[in-house]
């Protein structure tokens, strides 16, 4: 599970061109039924990445059973087996990640679910880059891979670097579930994520 596609270090070998398709959703009727980013310690999400002519691979997001604090703030603590440790806390109907990889672990509002379609947001600013967002679709209901998922929620993410763009994305949250999937570029190179498996606790 991931909110952002941050600077990506491609640590995955090669494989097979077969597009990956979702396995099993397991929500064990989860207390986190109504929130975009379940936070259950012990809980699994794993994805298939395709970087378009470089890889395709398969990882697993775990949330472990701590938080964390950071610039005052207290954090779910996340690990990924592809960006290591994910930190990322819910205040209301607005959900926030930090860029681990920034010296000050700048935070970015990536998702609020109180926008309307075509709302836009800054998420925040680290240094020269600017994060911003925009609310695309609301689906009710949405069917991927034969499964169905409730309330997901689209939203498009944009980093420019001095103005100029070189990463974005649409990426899908289902209510109780997380992350379904993305569609994205960094630096024009695709780059599609999404869900295989999704073992909540």
């Amino acid at each position: 599970m991931k909110f952002i596609l941050y600077a990506i270090i491609i640590i995955a070998s090669v494989s097979s061109c077969k597009k990956a398709k979702i396995e099993a959703v397991n929500t064990n009727n989860s207390k986190d039924s109504l929130t975009y980013q379940p936070k259950v310690p012990g809980s699994k999400w794993t994805y298939n990445m395709v970087i378009t002519g470089l890889s395709n691979t398969n990882y697993t997001t775990t949330r472990l059973n701590y938080d964390t604090t950071i610039n005052g703030k207290t954090y779910n603590v996340f690990n990924s087996e592809l960006e290591g440790y994910q930190y990322f806390r819910q205040e209301g109907d607005k959900y926030y990640g930090v860029l681990a990889t920034s010296t000050n672990k700048t935070e970015l509002l990536a998702i609020d679910a109180t926008k309307n379609v075509n709302e836009s947001w800054v998420g925040g600013v680290n240094g020269s880059d600017t994060y911003t967002y925009t609310m695309l679709e609301k689906f009710p209901v949405y069917i991927l891979d034969g499964f169905t998922f409730k309330n997901v929620l689209k939203i498009h993410q944009e980093r420019k670097t001095s103005g100029v763009v070189n990463l974005e994305g649409d990426f899908y949250y289902a209510q109780g579930v997380g992350q379904i999937k993305s569609e994205g570029s960094i630096s024009g190179l695709p780059v599609n994520i999404k869900l295989i498996s999704v073992d909540l606790k």
